[in-house]
């Protein structure tokens, strides 16, 4: 291909690309579902094939740019209209903590791993499991979380009186596994573990799914099985 083909391809396909992404309309990347994203990348590619083609005109090209981009809308507008096509098309939000349980059969039905969760908390400015009532994996595989209400009531301003920090959390346990790093650098050893087990009538360690620990030695454990 020459220069000014490539050139006069990239020209035409920004044009038809521009046109039918104003007609199927905005949406934040933060907000793709699954099917945006495979749309996005099969839009790519095939963006690609239109301009590096030599063989085939660049007018019959863009008609497979117009047929996938109707597709799209047509997807969408099921999704929009219809309650199970959207659940179908778009999946729908699944709850992974209820009632401050981490829902352990969810989050592998999700394929979300205990630190994923952490990760996706501490972007929402959360980093006590224990503060949570609810939690959602939306669609968009973002994490959206509820605090317990005496977490959301007052804070320590609205009462006037001074708290002492929690410092940040230290996860000791997760997926059955004892972080031993961790409870040494708590001052702690596996012997406490096993005391720490016992007062919450747990047998073995195998059977947590995480637990953490705050500056104030308060212990939040969540138990697998959970679902």
């Amino acid at each position: 291909m020459s220069a000014s083909h490539i050139i006069a391809n990239t020209i035409i396909t920004f044009f038809v690309i521009y046109i039918l992404s104003r007609i199927l309309g905005k949406k934040l990347i933060s907000q793709m579902t699954f099917f945006d994203f495979i749309a996005g990348i099969s839009l790519g590619s095939l963006v690609g094939s239109v301009i590096f083609s030599a063989k085939i005109p660049i007018w019959r090209s863009s008609i497979s740019l117009v047929v996938f981009a109707a597709i799209s809308f047509i997807v969408d507008f099921i999704a929009l209209k219809s309650y199970r096509g959207r659940k179908i098309l778009n999946d729908v939000p699944t709850l992974i903590i209820k009632e401050g349980r981490i829902l352990e059969v969810e989050m592998r039905k999700a394929r979300l791993t205990i630190d994923d969760l952490l990760f996706q908390l501490r972007k929402k400015d959360i980093f006590y499991l224990d503060e949570i009532e609810y939690a959602f994996l939306e669609t968009d595989g973002t994490v959206s979380a509820l605090k317990k209400a005496d977490k959301l009531l007052t804070t320590t301003g609205d009462l006037m009186v001074s708290s002492v920090s929690r410092g940040l959390p230290q996860t000791f346990i997760i997926d059955g596994n004892i972080l031993s790093n961790m409870i040494k650098s708590i001052g702690k050893d596996e012997k406490w573990v096993r005391s720490i087990l016992e007062q919450n009538n747990i047998k073995n360690v195998s059977d947590i799914l995480v637990a953490q620990i705050d500056n104030h030695m308060n212990v939040f454990i969540s138990e697998k099985g959970s679902s």
